[in-house]
């Protein structure tokens, strides 16, 4: 599982934002069948409706896929899918779910599937949507281990073309894990490819986060290890001929100069630089927000945008991946660190990229250890889970949640 940065709860009496967090649901309260422990950022559809993913709970304990809808004046879960596990099923999905034209979602489960590794190597999913009840499940490829990738932590985003692309911690030629590609066949049948197998230190190893595209077709990601330190790296893919793809590694991440612990992707902006979080390194060892931009050289240089300072300065520490605005400014949470210690909600302002703290969870009803990225909707209103917290207690559950800065 993903190395969670959690510190012990002390929470502080009075301290309170000035705009706090609306709990959309709370889950795990009498029943774990809703789901607990989400890792995952929510999906908005069209409709306003919030997608997610659990790693627990569910009808046989190994996590579910959920939908929040609005009904009257609260919000409804209503679980599309219980994992089983087993060799026809995934089981533990850690990451986020995405949505087709045709309101299909998209994921993956770390575990269940058959394959080489204990408990199953992974599965790649499809729910296609159901007029009422569980929608239909089909899984699209069980992850086989060894040469083939294993233990997708990473979603999928789509190509232009409609094909799936994945990252994984494991696995691939060198077993430093792999990114794939899932390419529909017709008649529901989707083949596999290992685009990329890491090679270990001076590569990178081991892909936590989704790779995400550019406009020109390249694809960008990070790895929690190898670089020149062994402490991650940001990588490209360049489609090449023949179906190749090109490797580059664009930073090698070297700990207290400039972060460490890479578990999350990135996000490009529309001039292609690159964008991203550490959950570790930086001067107080509690992480960094970081651009990365092509210089006129064509090297990619790195800037630090925010190193967090943790509870002793009350900012946060060990941050998840960051959104932009329409105005430019960023947002992102923390695991821990604030004045209550169970992380935060923050705003880097545009350009000057100065540091608000919007929220400190308390790890009471609020939620307790935020640790995906938010999403953000038309009118600027932020969503987002927390780990754990709720009346559920503090070390299980975890909150659905929509703030306003």
């Amino acid at each position: 599982m993903r190395k969670t940065i959690l510190v012990a709860l002390t929470l502080a009496v009075g301290a309170f934002a000035a705009t706090t967090p609306k709990t959309l649901h709370a889950f795990a309260v009498g029943s774990e069948l809703g789901g607990s422990t989400l890792y995952a950022a929510l999906l908005m559809d069209p409709s306003g409706n919030l997608y997610g993913t659990a790693e627990f709970g569910g009808a046989y304990n190994h996590g579910v896929v959920f939908r929040l809808s609005v009904n009257g004046n609260g919000w409804i879960e209503t679980v599309l899918h219980s994992f089983k596990g087993g060799a026809t099923d995934g089981e533990t999905p850690h990451a986020s779910v995405i949505m087709d034209s045709a309101g299909n979602l998209y994921g993956t489960t770390i575990g269940g599937g058959s394959g080489k590794c204990s408990g199953g190597c992974g599965v790649v999913f499809q729910l296609a949507p159901s007029a009422s009840g569980p929608w239909t499940e089909t899984v699209l490829h069980q992850f086989q281990g060894g040469t083939d990738a294993s233990e997708p932590y990473s979603g999928v985003v789509f190509d232009n073309a409609g094909n799936l692309y994945g990252a994984t911690t494991a696995g691939g030629a060198s077993g430093q894990g792999a990114v794939y590609k899932l390419a529909p066949s017709g008649g529901g049948a989707w083949n596999e490819t290992v685009i990329y197998s890491f090679k270990g230190t001076p590569d990178g190893a081991s892909a936590w986060g989704v790779p995400v595209f550019d406009a020109e077709g390249n694809l960008y990601g990070t790895t929690n290890g190898g670089g020149a330190k062994g402490l991650g790296t940001i990588y490209e893919l360049a489609p090449a001929a023949g179906g190749e793809w090109n490797e580059q590694v664009l930073h090698s991440f070297h700990g207290a100069s400039d972060g460490s612990d890479i578990f999350e992707g990135l996000t490009v902006d529309g001039a292609g630089n690159l964008y991203g979080a550490a959950e570790t390194g930086g001067s107080a060892d509690c992480g960094v927000a970081f651009e990365l931009s092509k210089n006129a050289s064509g090297v990619w240089d790195e800037t630090i945008l925010h190193t967090f300072l943790g509870i002793n300065a009350l900012d946060g520490e060990n941050p998840n991946a960051l959104i932009f605005d329409r105005a430019g400014n960023i947002y992102g949470t923390t695991v821990g660190g604030g004045t209550d210690n169970p992380g935060t909600i923050f705003k880097l302002a545009a350009g000057t990229w100065s540091e608000t703290i919007l929220y400190n969870f308390t790890g009471g009803n609020d939620g307790a250890y935020p640790s995906a990225p938010l999403i953000i909707d038309t009118a600027g209103r932020l969503f987002g889970t927390t780990l754990w917290g709720g009346p559920a207690g503090d070390t299980i559950g975890g909150v659905a949640f929509e703030f306003t800065p």
